[in-house]
């Protein structure tokens, strides 16, 4: 299995690569579209607005809109989630993929960003009561998609699934053996 990681300037790379190793794939950085893969990866850190313009950039945003309708696997991480959402209130020109309906919010608690372990509220027994790891100052407050969701002064999305779409708020490439189990379920 070969998985792509799509490089948007935007993320520890490093992290995914070898954390989708462990889970048994084959893993290319790609700084262009290819077509090759099972699976395309988004990882994200930083801006949302950041995010949306390297979308822009080498055709990905047409590219990545076409792979998923044809009903291949994309996941998108932390800001690669965010951009799966039709806006952000980080960057309110920019335009995110609108996979999913909804806007990114400002996280309301006194502490931001949220840096560290949460434990994951899920009707999903493979979910339930998990702990993963964060850093974000965004969020997405609810999702008719939402599985699992988080509690940091408010609640918010922390997995957003639809089809052959996977969101993680969180990193599971940074949350230890659990966190490389969930990758691999949603990688399959």
């Amino acid at each position: 299995m070969k998985a792509g990681i799509i490089n948007l300037n935007s993320g520890n790379l490093l992290s995914i690569v070898s954390a989708v190793g462990k889970c048994g794939f084959t893993t290319t950085v790609i700084d262009k579209p290819q077509d090759d893969f099972d699976v395309l990866i988004m990882p994200g850190q930083g801006r949302f607005g950041f995010v949306c313009e390297q979308l822009n950039q080498n055709n990905w945003r047409k590219f990545i809109l076409d792979w998923i309708a044809q009903g291949k696997k994309f996941v998108g991480i932390c800001v690669g989630m965010q951009a799966l959402f039709e806006n952000s209130q980080e960057d309110v020109k920019a335009q995110g993929l609108a996979i999913f309906k909804g806007t990114i919010e400002k996280l309301k608690h006194a502490k931001t960003p949220m840096v560290g372990w949460a434990q994951l509220d899920s009707t999903d027994k493979f979910y339930q009561q998990q702990f993963v790891y964060f850093v974000n100052s965004y969020g997405l407050p609810q999702s008719e998609y939402c599985v699992a969701s988080i509690n940091y002064g408010e609640s918010f999305c922390a997995i957003v699934q639809k089809d052959n779409v996977t969101g993680f708020q969180f990193h599971p490439e940074k949350s230890g053996a659990y966190g490389l189990e969930v990758l691999k379920q949603c990688l399959k």
